[in-house]
């Protein structure tokens, strides 16, 4: 594809962030916002104002934050794994943020639930990547010990769900995902820490590419090359935990927005870094929106919201574009 076709698809992507970002912020059940978009230069003491600086921005920064960082984590777990079916969370990470969550609400009464998912996420991720042997690493192993965390640790939620009935509702309702309030972390510090990890990502893409090369011209270099696949798989995990963080478990996002990229760029991970922050982000803060106005004036969990977008999208590329489901 030519450098000119490339960059038109991304600026064609950048409008559409921009969009999502709009719609996230000002846009309501009624109306696109006008008002509050003007509002937004002169920002004061009412509740116009108050409505934009407390919640909307907040709020479509963890979206953004969120989106981005899955759709990388999947793409960097697609790559590593040869797998296109795979997932930031195949490393436990979703079970561990889930049982940190339902303890945050059965000990603590649901404060800073979000930090405990994502103690719990980073947790997980990293007793799996260790049970893995870092001397005689295997991504079929990581996956598999991977697997075998999230079915143990899912039925140890639903557990912990069964006999605290006065708490399950609660439960259940976080753990279906949602933009978060919890400010154990400012969100200048939130957006500095996705900033660190996005630019430490950026210096590991080369190595993707070099990662498709066959498995025998790599064995002369096995040692360097199983120490930036565990390098990535690592940065994949903070990534996922980032925006469990930010908008709790969040499913498809991390499957369908690389194979997106891939129909649009191919396999080049240079244009796929870019592609993937774009749509990912999108796709959550366009998502969140419709969370806000879908069953107005009550909000749709995020989570159900992004499935009910993501799994016809993830059902087209098995029935229809089988051909991008091969890594």
């Amino acid at each position: 594809m030519a450098i000119k076709k490339k960059l038109t698809i991304i600026f064609i992507l950048f409008l559409l962030l921009i969009l999502s970002l709009y719609l996230a912020m000002y846009a309501g059940y009624k109306d696109f916002g006008i008002n509050l978009f003007a509002k937004a230069f002169n920002l004061g003491t009412d509740d116009d104002s108050l409505i934009l600086s407390i919640l909307r921005y907040p709020r479509a920064l963890k979206a953004f934050v969120a989106g981005a960082s899955l759709a990388l984590a999947g793409m960097f777990m697609q790559a590593v794994s040869k797998n296109p079916l795979a997932e930031p969370y195949i490393t436990g990470i979703s079970s561990g943020a889930g049982l940190g969550i339902v303890l945050s609400i059965l000990l603590f009464n649901s404060v800073n639930y979000s930090f405990f998912g994502f103690l719990g996420a980073l947790i997980s991720s990293i007793l799996v990547i260790l049970f893995s042997g870092l001397s005689r690493f295997s991504v079929v192993k990581l996956i598999l010990i991977g697997l075998s965390v999230n079915i143990f640790v899912s039925s140890l939620i639903s557990l912990i769900i069964l006999v605290n009935p006065n708490k399950s509702y609660t439960m259940m309702l976080i753990l279906s995902g949602g933009v978060t309030n919890n400010e154990v972390i400012s969100n200048f510090s939130l957006i500095l820490i996705f900033i660190a990890l996005l630019i430490f990502a950026f210096f590991l893409v080369p190595k993707l590419n070099y990662l498709r090369l066959d498995s025998e011209l790599l064995e002369s270099n096995k040692l360097g090359k199983y120490s930036s696949v565990i390098l990535i798989i690592i940065l994949a995990s903070f990534f996922t935990a980032l925006s469990v963080f930010s908008a709790g478990i969040l499913g498809f996002v991390g499957i369908i927005a690389p194979q997106i990229s891939k129909m649009l760029f191919g396999y080049d991970y240079r244009w796929l870094f870019v592609s993937n922050l774009l749509i990912g982000s999108s796709l959550i803060l366009f998502a969140d929106y419709l969370a806000r106005i879908v069953i107005y004036p009550l909000q749709m969990p995020l989570g159900l919201v992004v499935a009910f977008i993501g799994a016809p999208v993830f059902l087209y590329f098995l029935t229809r574009k089988g051909e991008f489901l091969n890594d």
